[in-house]
């Protein structure tokens, strides 16, 4: 896991795209992935296992500018889970 998200870290470099200088196919489709992670991450039973990733500001500060480039996408909230909204407010 951490492998992985370094070498997406590498990959952003100083940009705030996978692809580069724009949003790309790449951007969309890892995006999931990581914020599914992030979700399991900070759940209760996840303590246990120490992982390290959390706050993604910390662990991967590109990365967490990254997932805040990809929330600025218009009509990115109409994509988000439903239950995932309710989760947070919870």
């Amino acid at each position: 896991m951490h492998e992985e998200l370094g070498r997406l870290e590498r990959a952003l470099g100083d940009a705030a795209w996978l692809g580069g200088r724009a949003v790309s196919a790449a951007d969309i489709a890892i995006y999931p992935f990581v914020k599914s992670l992030l979700r399991a991450a900070s759940k209760d039973a996840a303590a246990a296992f120490n992982l390290g990733i959390l706050p993604l500001s910390t662990s991967y500060p590109r990365l967490a500018d990254w997932t805040q480039n990809v929330e600025r996408i218009p009509g990115f909230a109409r994509t988000y889970p439903p239950h995932w909204r309710e989760a947070q407010a919870a």
